[in-house]
């Protein structure tokens, strides 16, 4: 077995002298005997070298995996991370976008803000902002607060360099409004949380036969002096029926579902007075 080397070495040799002083036009013929002789050495070679890397990879310790294992993990987790990060990246970048079209498209002078600030025990009832009577002279309490997918609530104490927003929810918020189909006009106002932990308002004063339907869209009318006209407050998601004990039967009331994700806020814009 120590000499096959040898001989194939010596037969390499030989044919090497022959292809040389053979003719040109054997040279093909030459080359294809020659594969033909070597083939099956080299198939042979290709199956002892995969046997030996299965060899080498089933006699990997039970450390060694772990320890691969492991770093995958730690890997898997760092991409995940990164991953994360990009998405929030792409949903603030989104969301400016349409802050800013909003304000670019927008009749209305706008003050925007960011939330600093929001109480735990009044979740749905306030929040504060970054911008007080320091930023902007015009600031003052009961000032429209927006993003560009409806209302947020109004402004309630101003200070220097922070504002106090009292939310949609909060009972201490009215606002006069219109259904956008049935153009039945009513008081939207803060209710808090339902039933599911779920924030809501209520639309109050409907007339008897107001024809207004669930799903229907609510729009701010115009009247009381704070809101302007026509700013998306919210959906409705039921009518109650007529009741003696709610309003004395004079009025209908349905529930409203606001337009602003309020479990969300982060920038907003002020509405400031005059256009």
């Amino acid at each position: 077995m120590g000499r096959v080397p040898l001989y194939l070495g010596a037969a390499s040799l030989f044919l090497l002298l022959i292809g040389l002083a053979l003719p040109r036009a054997w040279e093909g013929a030459l080359h294809r005997v020659g594969l033909e002789m070597a083939s099956p050495f080299l198939s042979v070679w290709d199956r002892i070298a995969r046997t030996w890397e299965d060899f080498e990879l089933g006699s990997k310790t039970l450390t060694e995996v772990q320890t691969e294992l492991k770093q995958l993990r730690v890997r898997n987790a760092e991409l995940a991370m990164r991953n994360s990060y990009l998405s929030h990246l792409q949903e603030e970048n989104d969301r400016l976008r349409e802050m800013l079209s909003f304000r670019h498209n927008s009749t209305f002078h706008l003050l925007s803000c960011r939330v600093i600030s929001r109480d735990p025990s009044n979740w749905w009832s306030n929040i504060y902002v970054d911008v007080g009577w320091g930023d902007d002279s015009r600031l003052s309490s009961d000032l429209p607060v927006v993003t560009p997918r409806g209302v947020v609530g109004k402004t309630g104490i101003v200070a220097r360099n922070l504002t106090q927003i009292i939310l949609l929810t909060n009972e201490n918020c009215k606002v006069s409004a219109i259904s956008e189909s049935s153009k039945d006009q009513g008081l939207v106002v803060g209710a808090g949380t339902s039933a599911d932990n779920k924030p809501y308002a209520r639309m109050i004063y409907l007339p008897r036969n107001a024809q207004v339907a669930a799903g229907e869209r609510v729009l701010t009318s115009g009247l009381g002096g704070v809101f302007p006209a026509g700013l998306y407050v919210g959906s409705i998601t039921q009518v109650l029926p007529l009741e003696a004990s709610r309003s004395f039967g004079l009025y209908r009331e349905a529930t409203v579902d606001p337009g602003v994700d309020l479990t969300q806020l982060s920038e907003m814009f002020v509405v400031l007075s005059g256009r």
